[in-house]
């Protein structure tokens, strides 16, 4: 009996992830794609944290102006870290 849950739970985790697979390829939707700017379901515009990688809306980030532009972090740790890393 537990066996036969156990290759159910799998074949459950396999179907799930099949399906997302699936989806993903349909819609075009993958990690890699993501933009560097894009629109919250609100319709805020979303911008990445170019240290850790996070979208926050535009209006919560912490925003570092340079030369080279305008960056835009998601808390002053990263912005920091980001710093240090320059």
């Amino acid at each position: 009996m537990l066996l036969r849950l156990l290759i159910l739970a799998l074949l459950a985790l396999l179907g799930y992830t099949l399906w997302t697979a699936l989806r993903r390829s349909i819609s075009g939707d993958s990690p890699d794609s993501a933009p560097r700017s894009s629109s919250s379901r609100r319709g805020e515009e979303m911008v990445q944290d170019p240290h850790c990688g996070t979208y926050v809306p535009r209006h919560e980030a912490i925003e570092e102006r340079s030369r080279g532009g305008t960056q835009y972090f998601c808390s002053t740790a990263c912005r920091d870290a980001y710093r240090k890393q320059k």
